[in-house]
Parts: C-alpha cells; structure tokens; sequence
C-alpha cells in the first residue's frame, strides 16, 4: 500500500533532512522504503546523488541515468550523472552529461566547471580554457575556478591574458603561501612575454620572502643572465648548486651563466656535470654542443649539437622513415627536412649537393614556402641544390629515408676549415624587376646600404641580438648614402622617426626571392644576426653583422671575419648590451 500523502512527505522531509546532516545510512533507507511504495523522479534522484556522496557512482548511475533520460531540463541531474560516469573512467559518457546540463543551461557554472577539469584531464587544454573562462565569467568571485582558468591560459600559452589574470588575482586578500604560489606563475609568465626585467623584480620578491626556494634561485640565475647581471646570476646558481648539488637543472643553468660570462671551461664543467647528473636532460648536451662550436671546436661540437634534435619537436609524418647514415643509395629518394629557423637553412643549404653526391640519392628538399622561388633559382657550380625542391605545405612526398638539413655537418665530420665556400650558392631569380624602383631613385656618387635591426621575436636569444631602432639613428649623419629600410616588419610611424631619409623595402618584399634581388643591388647590408645576414652572405654580398656579447655559436667569440662568408664583417658588443659602441666604429669606417 501507498502510505498516505501526509506521511509520504513526513518521510521525504525526514530523508532529506538526514541526507543534509551526513545520516546516509538513514536516509538510504527511508529513500528506498518511498520508492518501493511509490516509484517518484524526485526521490531517486535523490538516491543516486547520495550513493554518489557514498562513494557508489555505478550504483549512482544506474538510479540517474533513466531519470536522465526524462528530464534533459535538469542541470544538477545531469552534472551529478557526469560526475558519476567520471569517477568510473567512462570519460566520453560524462563529456556527454556535463554537456547535456549546459544544454538544459548555458549560465550554468558547475557544468562549465566540471566540463573544463574533465577536458583538461583529457589534454584538451583549449577547450577547457573556453570552459574555464565562461565558468568565471558566471562566478567572478570564486578564487578556485579562476585559478583553474589562468592554469589553462597558461597551458595553451595565452601570456598576456594569463598576466593579466594574475595581476587581478593578487589584488585580492590570499594567504601569503597562494601569493607566493601566484607571483612564482606571475614571473614565469612574464618571461614568457620576454619582459625579463619584470620577472626578475617578482622573483627577488618571493626569494626574499622564501631564502630557501632552491626552485627561485635556479629561476633567478636564468633571469638575472638574460638581463645582463652576470654576475647575480652566477652567484645565483652556485647558491642554487650548494643547496642542490644533484640538480642537472641548476648546473645547466649555472653553465649558461658561466658562458655568457665568456668563461667557457667553467661553462664546459658545468654542462658537463648536468649530463652526468641526468643524461636524458637534452638541454644540457645542447648547450655544451654550442659551446664547443662556439669555441670552435667542431669536432667534439657537432656531436652533442645533434640534442637538438629532442628539443624541437619534429613533424610527426617524419616518424615512418628511416634517416639517411650517410651511405650510398643509388636511385632511392632521400628527403632532407628543415629542422631550425631561416637562417639556420640559409647557412646549410650549401651541403645540399654533398648530401646529393654523397648519397647519390634523388634529394628532395622540403622548405618553407616563403623560400621555395629563391632556392629553385639558385645554383651552386651550375647545378641545382637539390633534385626537387618541395614546400613544407605541400602533402609529404614518397621518400625512402630522410635527413635533417642541420645534421649535415655532424654526418660529414666537417671542421672550421671545411664549411666556407668560394662561390655563391643563393641566386635571386633572374630578371627579377624588383629592384628597378632602387635605380630609379640612385644618386651619383651615393652608396646605398640596407639596414635591419630586429630578429624574430620568438627566437629565444632575440632579446640580446635584436637592438632599437634608435640605436642607429648617429648612422643617419654620415653623407652621401642612401639608406634602405629591410625591416618587413616596421612601419610609417617606426621609420619616420629616422632623422633624415630612409626607404622602405617592406612593400617589395612578398618573399626570400624578392630581398636577395634588393640585396643584389645595394652597396651593403648592416645588420643584427637574422636570417637576412646569412641570405647576403650566402649571396657573397658585403654584409656588416652587429653581434650582441655573447653571440650564437657559429659567429665565435674574437673574430672580426666568418669562416662561413667571406664576405661578412663581424662587429661585436664589448659588454652586454653595448650597442652604441658598435654602432661608433661602424660609423668610423664609414665616414
């Protein structure tokens, strides 16, 4: 029998009400005595949500999933099913209940919530930022769910919003070890939007407050040698290495500190020590790598430069060809891939026809698409450098083993004495009209030189080899030249700043092709060190290359010329940051 509708709510009440008191045994029962007289939707969602509290989510499920079915307008219904299905690993069943609750309401911020911790689980960090980001715009008060949104701003590199996340979030009242937590994130983001200085101030700040972080002060030595203190960030990382000894980590830093400071045993010892402290840690064989070519040491460099090869991570339609050891493979095709930056396949295109002879494979080299017209046009001792030259954007083409462009010198053994060349081997396409509207505007008796003075921003050392505009600005006295703007990436506003005439080549430039032909017709380039020096000196054009103190490793430490160009000339900082003394004795040779 039905018991009567006054004692049926008696009861109810009297559930719920042991329900909220924790009294789950209780309220089990008299959930299951309501249901056995009377089946309710009501009262079984009731029960599934406390066999859920329980700990019982296949039980749980099985009282929700029906009800479900029948109600798709209630949110906590479908939120709780979700949580049910994700305590049992059934992840696809709970996206579908978390989502089905949004359904029902899209200002729902449980279901936003839990659908972003399970899609973050479940590596889709995009998708749960979106979701993160829509639970704290319905809950802006929630320190937890916010928390969660700048972890996956962070997680899908998003810095700037992430920032500024971080700044609100420490304007509010949190205990000193959540500010701490925070301001640790604040400096790591900040050193990824590159504001060094920014990060370095955060850090000094926890470290005063924490003396004991080891994690601070390893970050402070990385810090402090990317903002030129040296000497701080030696210090730094010996203070680190005392109270870690065991960190391949800190001694890797500690090497970086070391070589910036140009003592390059020290630098040696200390990666050293790091790979013997953890041989998996790429980065440390790297950079002892580049420091040994640095000191040209080419021999012993090639050999741990080919590390890099772990730290970038390569395409993964790569992953079913074997690569090439260096043996001959008459008639096979071999696919030699770009593995670095525009300069770096500037730089070793010319081993592209000794990969050729040495294998006597058909090569086929796939480029970036911003290359392809500058190098099916060029020639090196009249043949082309490659069989079949292929865009990165193209479809993977049939190949029965591969190569990485940059490991060339590593498989030849070459040494500091093997890698110039006597003949140009980067040609822009003849006929090429893009440089008729530099004649129209010559002068007799003017030199016409070009000018670049900022890297790719996403290069990690752009912050030592890029300069300010304004740092060339004395150059602009000197008389009878004719200054080209070769900088893609400028604009009105930056170039009217220059306190006299420049042209701009920005419009003229769509490709590699159309600044090889601009670069075929001035007088010189003056540069930092981008791919547009290598170009020139590929091309054996005169080229000057400003160096900051402590340079990439193939322009070495005291020479003022390149074993790689012969055409270039080397100007160096004497110290850290030191444009403008760079900038005086480029102005002296040419007045």
């Amino acid at each position: 029998m039905t018991p009567p509708e006054s004692t049926r709510e008696q009861q109810l009440a009297q559930a719920t009400n042991d329900h909220q008191q924790g009294n789950f045994q209780a309220a089990e029962s008299l959930y299951r005595q309501l249901l056995d007289s009377q089946q309710d939707d009501n009262v079984s969602y009731l029960l599934g949500t406390l066999l859920l509290q329980k700990g019982d989510a296949a039980l749980a499920v099985e009282h929700l999933k029906p009800i479900a079915e029948r109600h798709p307008e209630s949110t906590d219904l479908h939120n709780n099913l979700g949580v049910a299905y994700q305590t049992l690993n059934q992840r696809q069943e709970a996206v579908k209940a978390f989502q089905a609750s949004l359904k029902a309401d899209q200002n729902y911020p449980q279901g936003w919530q839990n659908l972003g911790k399970l899609l973050f689980e479940m590596k889709h960090v995009r998708e749960a930022e979106k979701c993160y980001r829509e639970a704290a715009r319905l809950l802006p008060d929630d320190l937890a769910c916010r928390q969660d949104w700048i972890q996956a701003l962070i997680s899908t590199d998003q810095w700037t919003e992430a920032a500024q996340e971080i700044e609100t979030l420490l304007q509010k009242d949190l205990s000193s070890e959540i500010e701490m937590e925070w301001k640790t994130q604040a400096a790591f983001v900040q050193a990824q939007l590159h504001n060094y200085v920014e990060a370095t101030r955060l850090s000094e700040e926890v470290q005063a407050r924490q003396p004991e972080n080891i994690s601070i002060l390893a970050n402070l030595s990385y810090l402090y040698e990317h903002i030129g203190e040296i000497d701080k960030a030696i210090a730094a990382g010996l203070e680190a290495q005392d109270k870690a000894p065991h960190s391949a980590e800190i001694a890797n830093n500690l090497g970086v500190a070391y070589r910036s400071a140009h003592r390059m045993e020290e630098a040696l010892a200390a990666f050293s020590k790091s790979i013997e402290l953890n041989p998996d840690l790429p980065l440390a064989t790297f950079n002892r790598g580049s420091t040994l070519l640095l000191t040209e040491n080419y021999q012993a460099g090639w050999v741990d430069y080919e590390r890099r090869l772990s730290l970038i991570p390569q395409p993964e339609e790569l992953n079913g060809l074997k690569r090439w050891t260096g043996e001959k493979i008459s008639g096979q095709k071999l696919l030699i891939v770009c593995d670095q930056g525009f300069g770096d396949l500037l730089m070793f295109a010319r081993f592209l026809p000794l990969i050729r002879e040495r294998s006597d494979a058909v090569t086929i080299f796939r480029a970036p698409p911003e290359m392809l017209r500058l190098l099916n046009a060029s020639r090196l001792d009249g043949l082309p450098l490659a069989d079949i030259i292929v865009s990165e954007e193209e479809s993977l083409p049939q190949a029965d083993c591969m190569f990485p462009l940059m490991s060339a010198a590593a498989q030849f053994g070459l040494d500091i004495d093997d890698v110039g060349m006597q003949n140009s081997y980067l040609q822009p396409p003849r006929n090429q009209p893009i440089a008729d509207w530099l004649e129209s505007s010559s002068v007799k008796g003017q030199k016409t030189i070009g000018l670049c003075w900022r890297g790719n921003a996403a290069q990690a050392q752009d912050h030592v080899r890029t300069m300010s505009f304004e740092m060339l600005f004395p150059l602009s006295e000197i008389p009878d030249i004719r200054w080209v703007s070769l900088q893609t990436d400028t604009d009105d506003d930056e170039l009217k700043t220059w306190p006299g005439e420049i042209i701009s080549a920005k419009d003229k430039v769509k490709d590699f092709a159309d600044t090889a032909a601009i670069l075929q017709e001035i007088d010189l380039l003056i540069t930092v060190d981008t791919a547009i020096c290598h170009l020139a000196g590929a091309m054996q054009r005169p080229v000057w290359n400003m160096l900051p103190h402590t340079p990439d490793w193939r322009w070495h430490l005291n020479r003022e010329d390149s074993p790689w160009y012969p055409s270039m000339q080397l100007y160096r900082q004497p110290r850290w940051g030191d444009w403008k003394v760079v900038v005086e004795k480029i102005s002296t040779e040419l007045n």
